[in-house]
């Protein structure tokens, strides 16, 4: 799809990115985690938080439309009238399949969301690129975008054989909403805030930088943000049945902590370190811009477990009060953020936020260090040494490109790669991180030669 389409097409859809989030934001309400949270669920609490996403979906799906034209000449492009018609409806197509999603997650049932995921990127990516070699540039994303949910949302089905019952109750919504309504604050702040530096970057610079920061952002985020993702999306429900037991909660905080940055620091810090000839050899060279950025981007990636896990601990103890409280505090770096933004530039403003992401670490972790006597300090210890060995592979994954790619460009990337990859796995056997312990326990379980050639017990 990058080697087909231009930046300018990226930056095109990275404009709407604001607009389906904060509306994803007021469809869920913070009824999803709050469904979650709780230790025991009704049909009509299900069937009250279903209708109530489908009503607010048509409603988001609708005020989009209508405001198509002005969204359009606020940025100065025509096309995204038509193309905020079409995607508009991923809303109400994508709350089909929400308490699908809540079931699995509270039954533990991740790897299902994950192949129904999986299964309407792999159908709406091979439409999209077949799209895109036609020549319809920002429509094939647009497509990839409304049918990656609808086939999400029918596969999810296919799992889970759920539907409403004839029955809304207003005060079901009310006992989730006490809960929820705090997540739905943080949410829409979160989403906000996140979001606007699009709105920025597209409004005051140009689609095509734009779309250089939407990939460097895409490619520097897409594995810590779908392993953490689907690792917290076992996480939560299980913290949230172990809540009243400390030492049990802390413990498992700890271990989640730990293969989180064993999973994932050394893939994204390794990717990065590779990135021109990635750029070059699968991108082409017309994304090379965009390198900088993907650098900076990275380097809070070694933070970002700890930012969802103690945010989930807090969920998971029914303080989402202080869930609250910390988005609002963060956020006040973000608007220090688009200052720096608009009058110093993209890079300045990505600097920053590596300092911003140590300060919200901090802050995420506080209260978390009262809850469960685990602050930031214990949690870094815990887990340096993984992000030590994940340093010490990528510099002899970057030895081995530098050696190897004057000669030969594919072996260049590729071999590197696998060198890096053998490194960090040799390492971690060698010093017996209890990490790596536990995901080879994990996977011996089902693929006992595992365990044999780790010569683990």
């Amino acid at each position: 799809m990058a080697r087909l389409l231009s930046p300018d097409d990226y930056g095109v859809l990275g404009m709407l990115t604001i607009f389906w989030a904060v509306s994803q934001v007021f469809i869920n309400g913070g009824f999803s985690q709050a469904l979650l949270q709780r230790k025991d669920v009704t049909q009509i609490d299900l069937s009250s938080v279903f209708y109530y996403n489908m009503l607010l979906s048509f409603l988001c799906c609708f005020l989009m439309i209508i405001a198509a034209p002005y969204i359009a000449d606020f940025y100065h492009q025509p096309i995204l009238s038509k193309t905020i018609m079409v995607s508009a409806w991923a809303l109400p197509v994508g709350a089909l399949g929400s308490i699908q999603h809540i079931i699995l997650g509270r039954q533990l049932r991740q790897g299902y969301i994950n192949a129904s995921k999986l299964f309407g990127i792999l159908i709406s990516g091979l439409v999209a690129l077949w799209l895109a070699w036609k020549g319809y540039g920002v429509w094939a994303l647009v497509w990839q975008t409304f049918l990656a949910t609808a086939f999400g949302t029918v596969f999810v089905f296919m799992f889970v054989r759920w539907l409403p019952s004839l029955a809304f109750s207003l005060k079901a919504l009310g006992n989730l909403f006490q809960f929820g309504s705090k997540l739905l604050v943080a949410g829409l702040l979160d989403s906000f805030f996140v979001n606007i530096y699009n709105v920025t970057i597209g409004k005051f610079y140009s689609a095509q930088t734009l779309g250089y920061y939407e990939q460097a952002r895409r490619y520097s985020t897409l594995w810590p943000h779908s392993i953490q993702s689907a690792i917290s999306t076992v996480l939560f429900p299980a913290f949230s049945k172990i809540q009243d037991d400390i030492p049990r909660l802390r413990d498992a905080f700890k271990r989640a902590l730990c293969v989180s940055v064993f999973t994932i620091v050394f893939p994204a810090y390794l990717i990065c370190v590779l990135s021109y000839p990635f750029i070059e050899l699968v991108l082409t060279p017309k994304w090379l811009p965009c390198i900088p950025y993907w650098w900076l981007l990275t380097c809070t990636v070694v933070l970002y477990p700890i930012h969802v896990l103690n945010l989930q601990i807090l969920n998971a103890r029914g303080r989402s009060d202080l869930f609250l409280w910390l988005e609002i505090l963060k956020k006040c770096l973000a608007v220090v953020s688009i200052g720096i933004l608009y009058f110093c530039g993209l890079i300045p403003m990505l600097c920053f936020g590596i300092f911003s992401s140590c300060i919200s670490a901090y802050l995420n972790s506080y209260y978390v260090g009262k809850e469960i006597k685990f602050n930031l300090w214990k949690q870094l210890k815990s887990v340096y040494f993984y992000a030590l060995l994940a340093a010490a592979s990528c510099f002899v994954a970057w030895g081995a490109y530098r050696l190897i790619y004057p000669y030969s460009h594919w072996t260049g990337l590729i071999v590197p790669a696998i060198i890096g990859t053998v490194c960090y796995l040799l390492l971690n056997h060698y010093f017996r991180t209890p990490a790596f312990i536990d995901l080879v326990g994990l996977l011996g379980h089902k693929f006992p030669g595992v365990k044999r050639i780790f010569h683990l017990s």
